[in-house]
């Protein structure tokens, strides 16, 4: 009996639907978790002074500030549904 060829598989590259259907399933819940967290970090950087707070140089606080606002305002204008159905939340 013989067995047959595998086909070539370099570096990560999956191996069958599961897998693919695994893999990107994990990375679109990592997107969904990382998106909440800036939307936490942003609604928690409004109602705080840094500058009082943790003595931190006015620049710093208004880039970082900044920053996270931006960033917030692009990941909010993504559209979830099919992220959200494919990752079950839906």
């Amino acid at each position: 009996m013989t067995i047959p060829a595998q086909p070539a598989r370099v570096g990560m590259n999956p191996t069958s639907g599961d897998e693919v259907n695994v893999n990107v399933g994990a990375l679109l819940r990592q997107f969904v978790i990382l998106k909440e967290n800036v939307g936490h970090y942003q609604a928690w950087l409004a109602g705080v002074n840094l500058v009082e707070l943790y003595s931190m140089d006015p620049d710093l606080e208004a880039s970082l500030k900044a920053a996270i606002n931006t960033l917030d305002t692009d990941l909010d204008a993504i559209d979830m549904t099919f992220i959200n159905r494919l990752v079950g939340i839906w």
